[in-house]
């Protein structure tokens, strides 16, 4: 019943035992292979005692095809989830209760910089930084005693450590695995550093265009972000409207700096406020002096005059409102002149942009 590379050495082992007196087999079992009639191979388990009385040895065989099929399908298995969790981008921790790393995927080492070997045993507070290293262990003995989940089951923005002590941003995610009676903890942890700068990134471009916009109209924005050259445009019916206060040199000759500027702010704000009503372009302030137009464009032009002449009417009411607030040093008049024609536009200097006019 023995293979053919097992039988033609077995008569030998008999006398080897019975000159010797050495038990190798009796007495104890042993996994083999045996033989079937029809030639066929199958592993079995192999137990053999003496009797002392009789002098025979009985042999007891256990067929564990079946248990082997198991346990190789068994093992295939973990070498498939081993290969899955390897070809996951993202670390992955297995911790127990007591925080101690049992496994990580290979995204792990790249992500932190340690090896598989050294992670294994260590506690996981070796990957925060040291305000959060300090306090984890008493996390993790509060959940459990108390069953209270702050962190399982969810997803949340942390910091993490790597191996040369450099921090970066991380999202961790927690999930319990209970595997009988004992408790175990999985940690996926996404490196998201690239997607915090490409965030970043996007809010100094959205502030940076937000405030091209507020200095130039955005037609003319949109073309000096696409090409930052020259923009000179000659415009053939454009309106212009300028503004200025009544005597205000002496006016403010006895009011203090501070008192000057809250005043115009005030009175320009109200102002500001009809050029987006009206959509108009304001130009520029020079002192006391305001000055906007219409949206200098042949496309947009078709209603500027009007739009421009309803704006200095509700100018003039913003001014009753502001004098009717009974200002500090007396009330304002301002002088509103209107014209329309060609002009020149164009972006002036590369720093502080001004979309400036020139024009009869």
């Amino acid at each position: 019943i023995m293979p053919p590379g097992i039988a033609k050495h077995h008569d030998s082992y008999m006398t080897n035992y019975i000159k010797t007196g050495t038990k190798k087999m009796i007495g104890t079992q042993r996994e083999v292979t045996a033989q079937r009639k029809d030639g066929s191979i199958f592993n079995c388990k192999l137990g053999i005692s003496e009797t002392k009385e009789s002098g025979l040895i009985c042999g007891f065989i256990l067929d564990v095809t079946t248990e082997k099929a198991a346990e190789a399908e068994i093992l295939a298995k973990q070498r498939l989830t081993e290969k899955i969790i390897d070809a996951a981008f993202d670390a992955l921790f297995v911790i127990n209760e007591r925080g101690i790393i049992e496994m990580v995927n290979t995204a792990s080492t790249a992500v932190f910089g340690w090896s598989q070997e050294e992670f294994i045993g260590q506690n996981i507070s070796i990957i925060m930084p040291p305000d959060h290293a300090a306090n984890h262990n008493g996390y993790l003995s509060r959940y459990l005693k108390t069953g209270f989940k702050k962190m399982i089951g969810k997803e949340r923005e942390v910091e993490a450590r790597r191996k040369d002590g450099s921090t970066f941003p991380c999202i961790l995610g927690m999930s319990e695995v209970d595997d009988l009676g004992s408790k175990q903890f999985v940690g996926f942890i996404r490196d998201v550093t690239i997607q915090k700068s490409l965030l970043l990134a996007q809010a100094e471009r959205e502030a940076s265009d937000s405030l091209l916009y507020n200095i130039l109209p955005e037609h003319i924005a949109k073309r000096l972000k696409e090409d930052p050259s020259h923009i000179a445009d000659l415009y053939n019916n454009t309106t212009i409207l300028f503004a200025d206060i009544v005597g205000f040199t002496d006016r403010t000759s006895v009011m203090s700096p501070h008192d000057v500027v809250v005043m115009l702010n005030d009175i320009f704000s109200r102002f500001d406020y009809l050029v987006d009503i009206y959509d108009l372009n304001k130009v520029k302030t020079i002192g006391d002096c305001y000055m906007v137009t219409s949206i200098p464009s042949d496309e947009l032009e078709h209603d500027g005059c009007s739009r421009v002449c309803r704006f200095a009417l509700d100018m003039m009411k913003a001014v009753r409102s502001f004098n009717n607030t009974g200002p500090r040093h007396g009330q304002i008049n301002f002088r509103i002149g209107i014209a329309t024609g060609q002009v020149v536009a164009g972006v002036v200097g590369t720093k502080r942009f001004l979309f400036d006019m020139w024009g009869d």
